[in-house]
């Protein structure tokens, strides 16, 4: 394995693995990192001037992520992160943290979570709602508003859009292409509207009442499933949740990179150990499961089988 050490005008290295090599980029550099040892779709190798060293077509393809569009509501009568984060509130608030390990700044930004039906899939619950005490300025990625609101993102659990994920160029130094494909699917597009007219209807609800004052986002005009698609184009978000582009499946399908002992198929001594092994994305967050991949693939690679009780009740 070559690499380079201190950027674009470090000192090239070469290391070799004495059993096997574990890929753990994640699901944007773990694609990226065998197209341009190449492995992967050997069009977009040749187009890029890199050697075919294995054909591997499915190699970044069928990326999958978590969008989320944001509804935001001006409250009353109730102070949110907005006006806390700043001057003596935020001095109480450090205080706070630093004497008792308590207070805003021991908390996560999103504290309530809901999971619902959209009526448009058969699937139990295939909507997450989040709510957070804050707002934030438009185009601005983590900055605050003045005034102060709450936030509820709505995101489908199991998208059907898939994008990918390919090498720009053969230099390992460009970011890769990242193309996400949110909402080309047409279910995809039902369940996001289904999911912010529940929003609404939520932050319009009786028991938040007392501490609600109006929409900001979408905003009362919007009334129509097709203006609620088109405010969720404007105003929706990854939720960091990226997956699917090196996936596990059997040898013949053209889409699968990994089998089921997460090896790369047609390779001796190289693994991919990360969310981009998932064939489709999972109804929830992806740091547990990713975790559990992890913890999965140590027992894999040392050969370690399943408790027999464990193993009879699968067979079973």
């Amino acid at each position: 394995m070559r690499y380079v050490r201190g950027g674009r005008v470090g000192t090239p290295h070469e290391v070799r693995a004495r059993k096997e090599v574990i890929l753990s980029g994640g699901s944007y550099n773990s694609p990226q990192l065998l197209q341009l040892s190449g492995v992967g779709s050997p069009e977009l190798l040749q187009s890029l001037g890199i050697e075919v060293r294995h054909a591997l077509p499915g190699v970044g393809e069928g990326l999958q992520d978590h969008y989320a569009p944001r509804s935001v509501a001006r409250v009353k009568n109730i102070r949110t992160i907005n006006e806390r984060r700043r001057g003596l509130s935020l001095v109480g608030e450090a205080i706070k943290w630093a004497t008792t390990r308590r207070g805003l700044l021991s908390l996560s930004p999103t504290m309530v979570y809901c999971f619902w039906h959209s009526g448009e899939t058969t699937e139990s619950s295939d909507l997450q709602l989040t709510f957070t005490p804050a707002s934030y300025k438009e185009g601005v990625q983590g900055q605050l508003e003045d005034e102060p609101g709450m936030t509820v993102a709505s995101w489908q659990q199991r998208p059907e859009s898939r994008g990918y994920v390919r090498a720009r160029s053969a230099d390992p130094f460009d970011p890769p292409i990242i193309q996400t494909n949110y909402l080309v699917a047409e279910l995809d597009r039902r369940v996001v509207v289904a999911g912010m007219k529940l929003a609404r209807r939520l932050l319009k609800s009786d028991p938040l009442a007392p501490y609600y004052a109006h929409e900001a986002v979408p905003g009362p005009g919007v009334q129509t499933d097709d203006e609620f698609l088109a405010a969720a184009t404007q105003r929706g978000t990854t939720t960091f949740h990226p997956g699917c582009t090196c996936r596990m499946g059997p040898a013949d399908s053209t889409w699968a990179v990994v089998d089921d002992q997460l090896r790369v198929h047609g390779l001796q001594g190289l693994r991919v150990v990360d969310a981009s092994i998932m064939p489709r994305m999972i109804s929830a967050n992806l740091n547990a499961s990713t975790m559990m991949i992890a913890d999965k693939a140590s027992d894999l690679i040392r050969g370690k089988s399943a408790p027999e009780t464990m193993a009879g009740s699968v067979a079973g």
